[in-house]
């Protein structure tokens, strides 16, 4: 039996593929719900309960949208949470499906 010289590396198969290609999919999803739909939802959900935001809509979003450039904690948790969310349910759900299977 010969071991693989460092080069020479085996090729993705054909369901490893599939697999990555979904999860990018889910992930493009997520991330695009959170990162568009998500910032207008938080801003009307709190202006309708707490008031408006000083400086309007326009306002809100240059502070969020600068913050998640910068890496705040709560700006990355806001935008990336969906994808966050979806994968924590699969983690929690992950051995129901094993036991269906």
């Amino acid at each position: 039996m010969t071991v693989p010289e460092h080069g020479d590396r085996e090729p993705f198969d054909p369901a490893r593929r599939a697999l990555i290609r979904r999860e990018l999919r889910l992930f493009a999803v997520a991330a695009a719900f959170g990162i568009v739909l998500l910032p207008f939802l938080v801003y009307f959900a709190g202006a309708a309960t707490l008031g408006p935001y000083e400086g309007g809509l326009p306002a809100f979003l240059g502070k969020l949208y600068g913050d998640f450039i910068r890496l705040s904690p709560g700006a990355l948790l806001l935008l990336l949470g969906p994808y966050a969310a979806l994968l924590g349910i699969r983690l929690l759900t992950r051995p129901l499906r094993r036991a269906r299977g």
